[in-house]
C-alpha cells in the first residue's frame, strides 16, 4: 500500500513538471544577432576610449527584459538602448574599451559582455570583443593604479 502512494505521489510530481513549461528558463536562440565578436585590431594606448555596436533582434512570443549588460572587466562597459524588448524588436548593445585603464596581456586578448534577461535564459547571450595595445605611453600612464580584479 505504502509503494502506490509513493508511486502515485512521484507521479504526481512528474506529470506536473511536464505541464508547468511557461516558468522554465528560456534559450538564448531567442536572439539574432548582427554579430557576436568583433575585433578592434591593434589599438593604441593613448588613443582613447574605443566602441563598437552590437545590434540584436529579439524573437520571442512573449515581452523580455534586459536587466544587465555586465562585462568580464572594469577596462569595458557596456549599455542596451532599449530596457524591454517585444517579438521582432532590435536593440543596441553600445561596448566601449578603455586601453588605457589598467595592463592588459601581451598580444591578442578578449573581454566578454553577458546579457541578462527577465525573464532568466538557460543561456544567457555572450559577446565578445578583441583587442591588442600598443604601449605607446607605457605604463607609468594607467588610470588606474592599484592592484585590481580582471
Amino acid at each position: 500500500m505504502l509503494w502506490k502512494i509513493i508511486a502515485g505521489t512521484f507521479l504526481t510530481i512528474s506529470l506536473s513538471g511536464c505541464f508547468n513549461q511557461s516558468q522554465e528558463p528560456r534559450q538564448s536562440s531567442l536572439f539574432d544577432f548582427s554579430e557576436k565578436e568583433f575585433d578592434f585590431g591593434l589599438v593604441k594606448q593613448s588613443g582613447g576610449i574605443i566602441s563598437h555596436d552590437f545590434v540584436l533582434t529579439y524573437q520571442g512570443d512573449e515581452e523580455l527584459k534586459i536587466v544587465g549588460v555586465p562585462t568580464s572587466c572594469a577596462c569595458t562597459t557596456a549599455k542596451a538602448d532599449k530596457e524591454i524588448l517585444k517579438k521582432g524588436e532590435s536593440a543596441v548593445i553600445a561596448v566601449s574599451f578603455d586601453p588605457n585603464l589598467h595592463e592588459e596581456p601581451h598580444g591578442r586578448f578578449f573581454k566578454t559582455i553577458s546579457i541578462l534577461t527577465e525573464p532568466a535564459l538557460t543561456e544567457q547571450p555572450e559577446l565578445k570583443i578583441w583587442a591588442a595595445v600598443d604601449l605607446d605611453l607605457g605604463p607609468e600612464y594607467y588610470k588606474l593604479k592599484e592592484n585590481h580584479i580582471n
